[in-house]
């Protein structure tokens, strides 16, 4: 008798060991992507809307408030665009648009700082061109050169940059999507847009790619753009592009499902790997309104809620615990007695 017994208790010793096993194992949670719709009908009402809009055409930002009318179109506010159709076709006149274009254009080629859909495309358009980059790298070394302190992040993008232009020559193009995220991040970053997070990882993974500080010493020698072009190239290393790629192919994508400019101002809301995906997916999903959803909603529209994965087997194996604890008290307790 003593020998079923304790027959028994080892039994329900092993399936006790197991079920709690199988109980910690299902003890695992899903990331389940923020309800945008639910979120925008809760928390942002008609009002704020509308004052989006105003704000928009008081700016002289059509683009941006026929985003908005959009969103309230798609969302049910009670914001009519006829409302605003007069003052739209206004600022969207020919020779107000041009006079936009050409002024934001131009000063997003030269100094490239923008936040206009003009200036965004004449500052990427000189990155294009290695002058954005040389014109970046030119300024950041003249810091350096009066030991004034050194935008790290600046300097490495546009060394990145100056090499994969060059690299885009050589691939006919394969590596622009790279190129056209690399440039718009830098210029999220020259515009005060990132968060310091963001920062330290593109600045980890852009050192893999770019030695900025070997860059520095080296331009002593330079004084042109030109050189200064070439002593990035020499700091280049194209075989370590991967770890930057992805992180520019993703805001590449965002770019060209919100749009260019839009793409500056959403980066404000990217703290780490996982921010920006969650991001590329909410772009990819409500594309040009991502910008008016991130505006009215905050970094909560990129956040996630946490659901307890595998419910049903969750509560098997939490049931199979308790029948093998109780299993196991009921064949110790019976050894005990014995003894």
């Amino acid at each position: 008798m003593k020998t079923w017994n304790f027959t028994v208790f080892l039994v329900s010793v092993v399936l006790l060991v197991g079920s709690l096993k199988a109980l910690l194992d299902y003890w695992q949670y899903d990331e389940i992507a923020a309800d945008v719709a639910q979120m925008l009908l809760h928390q942002v009402s008609d009002v704020e809307v509308r004052q989006q809009v105003q704000e928009a055409i008081a700016n002289n930002n059509p683009a941006d408030a026929r985003m908005y009318l959009s969103l309230a179109s798609t969302f049910g506010y009670a914001v009519p665009a006829a409302e605003f159709e007069a003052e739209l076709q206004r600022l969207e006149s020919p020779l107000n648009t041009a006079r936009r274009t050409v002024d934001d254009f131009t000063a997003g080629f030269l100094n490239g700082n923008a936040s206009s859909g003009a200036g965004v495309a004449g500052a990427l358009t000189s990155d294009f061109t290695v002058v954005g980059d040389a014109r970046d790298l030119w300024e950041q070394y003249q810091l350096y050169a009066k030991d004034e302190p050194v935008n790290e992040l600046i300097v490495t993008l546009a060394g990145v940059g100056v090499g994969l232009t060059a690299a885009t020559v050589v691939s006919a193009g394969t590596v622009t999507p790279v190129k056209g995220g690399v440039s718009t991040t830098k210029l999220a970053a020259k515009g005060g847009r990132l968060t310091a997070r963001f920062q330290k990882l593109l600045l980890r993974q852009g050192s893999e790619v770019f030695n900025y500080k070997g860059f520095l010493s080296a331009a002593r020698a330079e004084k042109s753009l030109d050189g200064i072009s070439k002593a990035a190239i020499k700091a280049y290393n194209p075989q370590a592009t991967q770890a930057i790629q992805q992180t520019a192919e993703q805001v590449n994508n965002i770019r060209k499902a919100s749009s260019t400019v839009d793409v500056v101002h959403l980066l404000q809301y990217v703290e780490n790997g996982d921010d920006l995906l969650r991001l590329e997916k909410l772009s990819l999903k409500y594309g040009t309104q991502t910008k008016g959803i991130m505006k009215l909603l905050g970094k909560g529209a990129i956040g996630t809620v946490r659901t307890l994965r595998k419910s049903v087997g969750l509560l098997i194996s939490a049931l199979a615990s308790l029948v093998s604890f109780i299993a196991f008290i009921v064949s110790f307790g019976s050894i005990r007695l014995k003894n």
